[in-house]
């Protein structure tokens, strides 16, 4: 009989200690549940690490998990995320889950990521799901928007496609991640969204499952939040006016300038004529948007990407 696959959770702490029992105990409850969970703890002494210990001893005895907890690098999630990513070891896992320290997997997470990746093959892949967007309050929730097909490094290089928090890398992907990791050079903007440039401007698969797979909980500490609704769109729209999503954007090129040799030839030639064309001339950036397959999903963000070239915010 083959073996199941080897699942490794990665999980960014950081004063999370409030509901992340009920995270742990999601994992425990998959349908396919993870063999080890390697916590990284980005602010050793406000509980979350000494919560994580407590959890792990009280399961110890029934757990078909290695609990695993780290010191984090203290310099934010993206940089905690990445930590995790270097750390685990490629040759020991199969997959690995990218997980926040509030929400609440459903019971087929795991299990339901591993039949959408496996039959891609050997090469790297990387899943998103949808979620549900959760208020406990009132147990309230809405199901996260819609991101049509392609998810493609075109799209991926002006927008994310899933939250980090729903995704899963194959071995494949990881080692690639761990590769450009392993050089060094600047941190991007969001872990999840250089995820995506990444793999899929490396040739690999992308996949995004339309069903929802966690509760993602929504409060004031949330570092993105949802992305739906009127209220986020002109919260967005204000970050790009003042010039939030330009930066992003200055720190997610200059990543991967760094590794672009891992890039396929169109991808880098793609990023070339956008790291030259985004700084030239009001018609040079026209003709950027106008002649590449550069864009984001749904009218009204793909609009916004037009004001921000003309405004000289991308």
């Amino acid at each position: 009989m083959s073996q199941p696959p080897r699942i490794t959770v990665l999980l960014a702490l950081f004063d999370g200690s409030r509901h992340l029992d009920d995270q742990l105990q999601s994992y425990l409850d998959q349908s396919l549940p993870p063999v080890r969970v390697l916590a990284s703890d980005d602010r050793p002494g406000d509980g979350t690490g000494a919560r994580f210990r407590a959890f792990a001893d009280h399961v110890a005895a029934t757990s078909p998990c290695r609990w695993q907890l780290i010191p984090g690098p203290g310099a934010g999630p993206t940089a905690n995320f990445l930590h995790l990513l270097a750390c685990v070891e490629a040759a020991e896992t199969d997959y690995v889950a990218l997980s926040d320290q509030d929400d609440i997997w459903l019971p087929d997470k795991l299990q339901s990521a591993v039949a959408l990746i496996a039959p891609e093959g050997a090469g790297p892949v990387l899943l998103g799901t949808r979620s549900w967007e959760w208020h406990a309050t009132g147990n309230r929730r809405q199901l996260s928007r819609p991101v049509p097909e392609p998810w493609d490094f075109s799209h991926a290089l002006m927008q994310n496609y899933a939250g980090g928090n729903t995704m899963v890398l194959n071995r494949a992907a990881l080692q690639l991640v761990q590769a450009a990791l392993a050089r060094g050079g600047p941190c991007p903007a969001v872990h999840d969204w250089w995820l995506y440039q990444l793999i899929s401007g490396a040739g690999g698969r992308v996949i995004l499952d339309p069903e929802p797979r966690l509760l993602y909980r929504q409060h004031p500490g949330n570092q993105i939040g949802a992305n739906s609704g009127l209220p986020s769109k002109l919260h967005r729209f204000w970050l790009m006016l003042r010039g939030t999503y330009r930066s992003w954007m200055d720190r997610n090129l200059a990543t991967l300038a760094a590794h672009e040799d891992l890039l396929t030839p169109e991808a880098r030639a793609l990023l070339t004529r956008l790291r030259q064309d985004r700084d030239g001339g009001f018609l040079t950036r026209m003709r950027l948007l106008a002649q590449t397959p550069l864009h984001r999903k749904g009218w009204s963000n793909q609009m916004t990407l037009w004001i921000a070239a003309a405004l000289r915010r991308m």
